[in-house]
């Protein structure tokens, strides 16, 4: 019964999955935040419940398509041979964004920026870099991104372009992350604002690297990179973090247009996961 709904309704499956998987852990977190239930939900629920995306797809794709399937996810997790120029912007885009932040921020107020801050500092400790790199980094990356660009950009690729199938796949992917975002009283409406039009900027981004390499592992690498680079300018400042995402939806601006200019050659790909 199950496997033939997932059959007839492939991408609403997913997204369905990745909810009911995620959420499980980040709603109780959610209430327990925000003080409506008494139960004490450590923050590391983040942690596993991340990983909802990726449980996702495995389970789709083995109705889909058997043990085919989910070796075609994992595979996509290490394939690893791109182009070098795709492998670089992968690896490094968000370091240069990063670097071009701190030159704005020096050129305009005329001052260097103060490097040292006890954030930072922090992150030079072993606690501080695993923070950084993995809970900050890695689990977003290789927990998410098999799901939304393993196989959800891929699907809806099938039979769109790449704008209007990253304009489809953003409000799931933004919505997914709102109970975490509920988990933290201190945002409110104009932060989950901000934070939507990084995830609308990321999807862009995402949609590329996954376009230009079919690489899971590329996709994955990029987003643990930005939030690794996001979270070192927000050590920084809070401009610093600012300019940062201004650059991050700068690039995903020029991307749009990229697509736009070039239209002709940015059609439907047709069954990539097979």
């Amino acid at each position: 019964m199950i496997p033939s709904l997932i059959q007839r309704y492939p991408f609403l499956s997913y997204v369905l999955l990745a909810y009911a998987l995620t959420w499980s852990l980040t709603v109780p977190l959610a209430l327990s935040s925000r003080g409506l239930i008494d139960v004490d939900v450590p923050h590391a629920a983040e942690m596993l419940a991340a990983f909802g995306p990726l449980v996702a797809a495995l389970l789709v794709m083995k109705a889909l398509r058997g043990a085919a399937g989910v070796t075609k996810i994992l595979r996509g997790m290490l394939h690893w041979r791109v182009p070098k120029v795709w492998l670089l912007f992968s690896c490094l885009s968000p370091f240069l964004l990063l670097v071009i932040a701190v030159a704005i921020s020096w050129v305009s107020t005329g001052q260097q920026p103060q490097f040292v801050t006890e954030k930072s500092l922090h992150y030079l400790t072993a606690i501080g870099l695993f923070e950084l790199v993995v809970v900050g980094g890695m689990v977003q990356g290789f927990g998410e991104e098999p799901g939304w660009r393993g196989f959800a950009i891929p699907w809806l690729r099938k039979s769109r372009g790449p704008l209007l199938a990253s304009l489809v796949l953003f409000p799931f992917w933004m919505f997914w992350h709102l109970p975490q975002f509920l988990s933290r009283p201190e945002f409110g409406i104009v932060q989950f604002m901000g934070f939507g039009l990084g995830i609308l900027s990321a999807t862009i981004w995402l949609t590329l690297i996954h376009d230009k390499t079919q690489s899971i592992l590329m996709a994955a690498i990029w987003h643990t990179v930005v939030n690794v680079a996001r979270n070192m300018a927000l050590a920084i400042s809070v401009p610093m973090f600012l300019t940062f995402n201004m650059l991050v939806t700068v690039g995903a601006l020029a991307v749009v247009s990229y697509w736009v200019i070039t239209r002709k050659q940015q059609g439907p790909l047709g069954d990539t996961l097979a």
